[in-house]
């Protein structure tokens, strides 16, 4: 073995030459073998698969998760505080927890129904997250009631009215904060599913094309020009 030094643009380039007789410095083969191993794991992961993984189905669906659970929480504190429908954070919350999990299990892809019921979740959580943006839409265009008493219709001295006015704005900047942060995560929300939504849909049709072509059905397309050509082949020949 042979070596050969350079200089070029103030850098030393260090060139070794191996004969074909001595191979036992440097092991091609196992580079070549484990460039041979990586090829054949990457064939074997399925089309389908590799379309829903595109979509992050695991990060997305921990967001997921994350958000229902802080939606959970804000609906349990809008039924204790009946100032809006607790109902629909609780519900959007609990739905969205649900296509996180599913979204999170199928991360693998290498299940169609776990997929299919991926879609399935995350387009009613996409419909619920538009109609909660809807909804905290109208609520924050909602004026809440002052139920302070004004001086004049009270014997009392002012500053307990602009006491009670003070405590007042303080609560509606409470609910109307709160109602602003379940619109955000109701958007976040709908285009987190709506991502998924996507890929899953894309996988779902490479499933049924990678089917079709299994069962020979797509090698119709391809033979039809063979057909026509015995067909004229067999063809009686006209006078």
């Amino acid at each position: 073995m042979s070596s050969a030094m350079s200089t070029a643009n103030g850098l030393m380039v260090v060139t070794k030459i191996v004969p074909l007789e001595d191979q036992c410095d440097i092991p091609m083969t196992n580079v070549i073998s484990e460039s041979k191993m990586l090829a054949m794991q990457y064939e074997k992961v399925p089309e389908m698969t590799r379309l829903f993984q595109k979509g992050y189905p695991m990060q997305l669906g921990i967001v997921q998760i994350f958000l229902g659970m802080m939606a959970v929480v804000i609906g349990v504190l809008g039924l204790l505080s009946s100032e809006f429908l607790g109902e629909v954070p609780l519900c959007l919350g609990i739905f969205v927890m649900i296509s996180g999990s599913i979204s999170a299990a199928a991360n693998k892809g290498r299940h169609v129904c776990l997929i299919k019921g991926t879609l399935a979740m995350n387009i009613i959580s996409s419909l619920l997250a538009l109609a909660a943006i809807g909804y905290f839409c109208w609520e924050l265009a909602k004026q809440l009631h002052d139920e302070c008493i004004k001086p004049e219709e009270s014997g009392h001295y002012n500053f307990e009215y602009w006491n009670c006015e003070g405590s007042v704005n303080g609560y509606k900047n409470v609910v109307n904060g709160m109602k602003g942060l379940l619109l955000v995560m109701a958007v976040f929300e709908f285009c987190v599913s709506t991502t998924i939504s996507v890929f899953s849909v894309k996988a779902i049709r490479q499933h049924s094309f990678d089917q079709l072509v299994g069962d020979g059905s797509g090698a119709a397309f391809n033979s039809t020009v063979p057909l026509l050509m015995e067909e004229d082949l067999t063809a009686p020949a006209s006078p």
